[in-house]
């Protein structure tokens, strides 16, 4: 057993089980439950969710090009919609705003911060309360994301999830900061980059060209998700393909000491000592 594996056993056994959950942990979780909620009161109840639609996308559009704060404004927002778990509502806006070129990279920077405040957020007020549950199996979750997770963290930011559901379900679940935060700007450069390109000209577009710029995209995303299914299928396979030659090498070494123990020579040796 490496040295590796001996530290995770002992972090597991450590782990104490779950015991009565403390009231600060219940506080913390309903104020994270809270955020949630006013996010979707907000969507449903207010003029917030008119901004969902074309036309609304269109007007806030002709408003805000050419204002020199329009960028800082395009990433407080998505701060604010991150950390409610609301839709990422401005990465409509981003590119026919500013072009495909600087509206890619504020929607970048606005989906990262977004994300970052949504994960910590999650995990400040709700990690504790899921350890309190499930005692040790949340660290068995967390070394198994450790070990297989990155190439699937990556491909949810390809995949029709929620982005919400995405941050919060990782803080949640158990992804290590390093991890979440390094997946998550892998999986989001290149896909904010598709969706800014193709809904700036989506919007743009009409007709027999809308359509074959939506075909676009949803092809784009197709191709994307198979590379990294296959990305992810190659890194199981070397690993498996290490472990198997791990245990064949120690195999070999056991056998050889056997070998050297067992040997004529040693008995001679033995013999002539005598």
């Amino acid at each position: 057993m490496t040295d590796r594996l001996k530290d995770e056993q002992r972090v597991l056994n450590s782990q104490p089980e779950k015991s009565r959950i403390p009231a600060g942990v219940w506080l913390r979780l309903s104020t994270l439950i809270a955020l949630v909620l006013i996010g979707i009161v907000l969507v449903r109840f207010t003029p917030i969710g008119e901004f969902l639609t074309e036309e609304r996308i269109a007007s806030l559009t002709a408003k805000v090009r050419g204002v020199w704060w329009a960028p800082l404004l395009l990433i407080g927002l998505y701060a604010l919609v991150g950390t409610l778990g609301l839709p990422p509502v401005p990465l409509l806006v981003g590119g026919a705003a500013f072009g495909a070129l600087y509206g890619s990279l504020y929607n970048i920077a606005g989906l990262l911060v977004g994300a970052s405040l949504a994960y910590t957020v999650a995990r400040v007020l709700g990690r504790d309360f899921v350890v309190n549950v499930t005692g040790r199996r949340i660290r068995r979750a967390e070394l198994l994301f450790e070990r297989h997770g990155f190439w699937p963290l990556v491909q949810t930011r390809f995949l029709p999830i929620p982005f919400a559901v995405v941050n919060f379900g990782a803080a949640l679940a158990g992804v290590g900061p390093p991890l979440f935060f390094f997946a998550t700007a892998v999986g989001l450069i290149p896909s904010t980059l598709i969706h800014t390109f193709f809904i700036a000209e989506a919007i743009e577009t009409r007709g027999l060209g809308r359509a074959l710029t939506l075909a676009g995209y949803a092809g784009t995303f197709v191709l994307f998700n198979v590379l990294i299914s296959a990305l992810w299928v190659g890194e199981q396979a070397r690993r498996r393909k290490r472990y198997r030659e791990l245990v064949a090498l120690r195999a070999a070494r056991r056998t050889a000491n056997s070998l050297e123990r067992d040997s004529p020579t040693k008995e001679c040796e033995g013999l002539a000592q005598k």
